[in-house]
């Protein structure tokens, strides 16, 4: 099994390239395979929160189609640039669709290796990286689940959504 040690090479305290020691960025997945259950808007909300204490954040949208992540962040870059405001902002990467590699493997070869080098970026320069899924079944998003120090799972509270993580059977409860 995978694991962020595996990836970025990192164990529990690292050096930096100035000799410095540090601790690896702590990595928060937020992944539900339902769309809609509020993975992004809770990643931003964490980011922002973050940011806010002071933390050095990165953050990784890896639904190259939806890219819902980016856009929340490319809406606050805009809105801070409109009227003249410095709010905090993370240090963003968002993952490229890979429609044109057709075999599986080179895929999630070519998707590793792309997270692999955002992780190791991340684990030099900040203290968290918050990782937003998309709603499906992927390669890449059990990749970054597997990476995760945290992981977030939002749902509503419907029991179309509590079906996603276990079976629920209302009349029996």
């Amino acid at each position: 099994m995978l694991d962020k040690a595996h990836i970025s090479g990192a164990n529990e305290v690292s050096q930096t390239r100035d000799g410095a020691d540090h601790a690896p960025a702590h990595v928060i997945v937020c992944g539900n395979e339902k769309g809609g259950a509020g993975k992004t808007t809770t990643a931003m909300h964490i980011i922002v929160a973050l940011l806010n204490k002071g933390f050095r954040v990165a953050s990784i949208d890896i639904d190259g189609r939806q890219r819902t992540l980016s856009h929340y962040i490319e809406n606050r870059e805009r809105w801070c640039k409109k009227h003249s405001l410095l709010l905090p902002m993370p240090s963003h990467f968002a993952m490229p669709v890979t429609d044109d590699i057709d075999s599986v493997s080179e895929k999630e070869a070519w998707e590793f290796e792309q997270l692999a080098t955002r992780l190791q970026e991340v684990d030099e320069n900040f203290d968290f990286v918050v990782i937003d899924t998309p709603g499906f079944h992927s390669y890449l998003m059990r990749l970054a689940h597997s990476l995760a120090d945290t992981l977030v799972t939002p749902i509503n509270e419907s029991f179309v959504d509590l079906d996603v993580l276990a079976t629920f059977r209302p009349e029996s409860l």
